[in-house]
């Protein structure tokens, strides 16, 4: 039987990133209706149109996974709150929910505070739900006796602060981590320019991920540049590195089977 994993995120960029990582562990994008105006309309399952910015696919084992963006980070207890409420008619086998971790990474390298507050956000709503839940040797939530599994996942990078790097433990961290391992060279270039830039303050995350963006994939545009990422073997090489410290490799490869 056809079961659900959904993954709760705060935007079109995670989504983006999920795009290129669930394809890379061998999910599929569902073929669209042959009657479909658009090719991009595609149905899950149940016969549902996957619209208002979700993405879906199948995994590697035949269940479907679905990508949320929600619109900014606190939109997400009220998409996790009206998620976990519909499982008693659609089940969901996992629930992955998806945050970056916003900690400072120049204090606090492994970003504990931001994950452990997520982990504390997401298991009051829990609670609600659920007050009979249990916890996972590896630290997922399981609800209903384990029929449904709540995985959190927080974006963070387990690197040393240096040049090339934003301060603030966030997806475009661990890509621009990543990229500075693969093409040493570029962490400096992007950090001159940065802080050669006239009358502006400190550079942020984006700025960060956006001078990569524009001096090596221009023509790829910004959501295309957060998905092929998984289409550069070195670069997923790194990618993969951080995500196993992180814990995320494992949440993602469960979602994917």
């Amino acid at each position: 039987m056809t079961q659900e994993s959904v993954i709760l995120c705060e935007g079109y960029h995670d989504r983006a990133f999920w795009d290129g990582w669930l394809r890379f562990l061998k999910c599929s994008v569902p073929q669209a209706p042959s009657k479909a105006v658009s090719t991009k309309i595609i149905k899950d399952p149940w016969g549902r149109t996957v619209s208002g910015g979700q993405f879906g696919y199948h995994s590697s084992t035949g269940n479907f996974v679905r990508v949320i963006p929600c619109g900014g980070e606190g939109f997400i207890p009220a998409a996790l709150r009206t998620r976990l409420a519909g499982r008693t008619t659609q089940a969901v086998r996992h629930l992955v929910v998806n945050y970056d971790a916003d900690a400072d990474a120049r204090t606090e390298p492994d970003a504990r505070a931001g994950v452990e507050s997520v982990h504390n956000s997401v298991k009051e709503i829990l609670k609600d739900v659920d007050p009979a839940f249990t916890t996972s040797p590896e630290g997922d939530y399981l609800l209903d006796g384990g029929n449904t599994v709540v995985s959190v996942l927080v974006w963070w990078a387990p690197d040393a602060q240096a040049a090339g790097l934003p301060w603030k433990h966030t997806l475009e961290r661990l890509v621009c981590a990543s990229l500075n391992a693969t093409f040493p060279g570029r962490a400096q270039a992007v950090e001159q320019w940065l802080q050669s830039r006239p009358a502006t303050g400190p550079a942020g995350p984006k700025e960060y991920i956006w001078s990569n963006m524009a001096g090596w994939a221009a023509e790829k545009g910004c959501e295309a540049f957060f998905s092929a990422l998984w289409s550069d073997p070195q670069v997923v090489t790194e990618l993969q590195s951080r995500l196993v410290k992180t814990g995320a490799w494992r949440i993602a490869e469960h979602v994917a089977a």
